[in-house]
């Protein structure tokens, strides 16, 4: 029906996807009209946004989902990314280790890494990155080959933080 949230979060998600942010944020914003309680729209707008540098958008609207479903943690790792963005190198370490609180996930532990190494963390930042490395290992290797750009971030931070 073309009054389903779902319907318009979806097509939105796929306007994304092909990079046509405009209409992927017009689409959602319908979606959020019809359902503003469905956590998941906020999400993605959240998503679209810090897509576009869009950091303040990002930050209501990461803040927004995580009102509504407190217990996601890539919304919190998403928000930390955006304070990050924002300056607010404090909130997003928070926001990072309530992420890694709540779930063991190889890119936490990375976007952290790069925050604290971004914010001269350098000690932290290789704590991290060690985690990061330890739970990458363990990928199967259709998982390590998912995200072609990881692998340069990896050798960028590996050299970055001096832990060849």
């Amino acid at each position: 029906t073309p009054n389903s949230a779902q319907l318009w979060n979806n097509i939105g998600m796929c306007f994304f996807g092909k990079q046509r942010y405009v209409a992927a944020i017009s689409c959602l914003k319908k979606a959020l009209y019809l359902d503003p309680f469905e956590w998941i729209i906020s999400y993605n707008l959240g998503l679209v946004h810090l897509n576009t540098g869009q950091y303040a958008s990002a930050f209501h609207y990461f803040s927004a989902s995580i009102n509504l479903k407190p217990d996601f943690p890539s919304s919190y790792m998403y928000l930390a990314i955006t304070l990050g963005r924002l300056d607010d190198f404090e909130n997003a370490c928070s926001a990072y280790e309530k992420a890694i609180e709540m779930e063991t996930d190889h890119m936490f532990e990375f976007n952290y890494a790069v925050t604290l190494f971004n914010n001269d963390e350098i000690e932290k930042a290789r704590a991290h990155f060690i985690e990061f490395q330890s739970l990458y290992a363990e990928l199967d290797e259709e998982a390590k080959n998912s995200d072609p750009d990881l692998k340069d971030q990896i050798t960028r931070l590996t050299a970055l933080l001096e832990m060849d």
